[in-house]
C-alpha cells in the first residue's frame, strides 16, 4: 500500500472498519472518505478527552465554525479541516448531515443520555446516520433516506458492542429501569435484556428497510455501505445471545473483521 494521506492514516487507527472499507473506493474518491471518516473521528472524540462539558461545547462549536468557514471559501490549515473542504467542494455536499452529526454529539456531554428509545434512535441516525449519508453522497448517490436507514443499522450494532466499554465508564447509556450495578457485575436484568432485544430488531428493521430500496443507488456507492452485512450479522448474533455485557463484545470481536465478506461485497456490489 502506498503512504497513506493523514486522513488515511487517522481512520486506519481510528476506525479499522471504515478504513478497510473505504480502500475499495476509487483512489479519488477514497481521499474523499477519509476526510468524512476523520472528520467524524474528531467529533467523537471530543466527549471522552475534556474535562467539562462547557469545554467540550467550545470544541463542537470550533467545528461548525470551520464549516462555516469553508462555505465561505476561507479554509483553517488543519490535517483534516483542508481534505473535508476538498471533498465539500468536489461533491457539494449538503451542510445539513455535518450540523446534525455535531449536535448529535454534543449529547455525548450530557450527564444522562438518552432519557427514551426515542432520543437514542434519533442519536444513531444522526450521527452514523448522517455519516453514511455524506459518504453516499460523495460518491454520487442521492437516496438519503436509504443511507439514514442504512446508517442507523450500523449504528445501532456499534453502540451496542460498544456498551461493555460506556457502561464501564459509570454512564446509564440504555433507557429504561435498568438495574445497572446487576449489569455491570454480569447478572440478568429483564429490562436491559428487553432494550437490547428492542434495539436488535430496530437496527435491523432498518436495515431492511435500506435494503428494499438499495437498487436506487449506483453502484459506485458501494464502499459507503460494506458494513450493513456485518451490522446485520452482529445484530442477529446479539438479538440471540445472553443480555450480558460480556456477551455484547462477541460479535464485535469476530463479525466487524469480515474482511472476506468485505471483499466479496466490493465485487458484487450487495450489501
Amino acid at each position: 500500500m502506498t503512504d497513506l494521506s493523514p486522513c488515511g492514516e487517522i481512520v486506519r487507527k481510528g476506525d479499522p472498519v471504515r478504513f478497510r472499507t473505504a480502500l475499495f473506493a476509487p483512489p479519488d474518491a477514497r481521499e474523499g472518505l477519509f476526510a468524512l471518516y476523520a472528520f467524524n473521528l474528531e467529533i467523537a472524540k471530543i466527549a471522552p478527552l475534556v474535562s467539562e462539558p462547557m469545554i467540550g461545547e467550545i470544541r463542537l462549536q470550533w467545528w461548525r465554525d470551520t464549516l462555516d468557514m469553508i462555505g465561505e471559501g476561507r479554509v483553517r490549515s488543519h490535517e483534516v479541516v483542508q481534505p473535508l473542504a476538498a471533498v465539500i467542494g468536489a461533491t457539494n455536499l449538503p451542510r445539513a448531515p455535518f450540523d446534525a452529526l455535531i449536535d448529535a454529539r454534543a449529547h455525548d456531554l450530557a450527564p444522562i443520555f438518552p432519557a427514551q428509545s426515542a432520543d437514542l434512535t434519533t442519536y444513531l441516525r444522526d450521527t452514523a446516520g448522517s455519516l453514511a449519508l455524506l459518504a453516499m453522497r460523495a460518491m454520487g448517490g442521492e437516496a438519503d433516506t436509504v443511507a439514514l436507514d442504512a446508517g442507523q443499522g450500523i449504528g445501532t450494532a456499534r453502540y451496542l458492542a460498544a456498551l461493555p466499554v460506556l457502561a464501564g465508564q459509570g454512564g446509564r447509556p440504555l433507557p429504561g429501569e435498568i438495574d445497572w450495578r446487576a449489569v455491570r457485575e454480569g447478572k440478568a436484568d429483564p429490562a436491559f435484556a428487553q432494550t437490547i432485544s428492542d434495539m436488535a430488531a430496530q437496527g435491523r428493521a432498518a436495515i431492511a428497510r435500506a435494503r428494499k430500496t438499495r437498487s436506487t443507488l449506483p453502484p459506485a456507492t458501494s464502499p459507503a455501505f460494506m458494513e450493513v452485512a456485518a451490522a446485520d450479522r452482529a445484530l442477529a448474533a446479539i438479538a440471540q445471545g445472553p443480555a450480558t455485557l460480556a456477551a455484547l463484545a462477541e460479535p464485535a470481536a469476530s463479525l466487524f473483521r469480515a474482511n472476506f465478506s468485505t471483499l466479496w461485497r466490493s465485487i458484487t456490489r450487495r450489501w
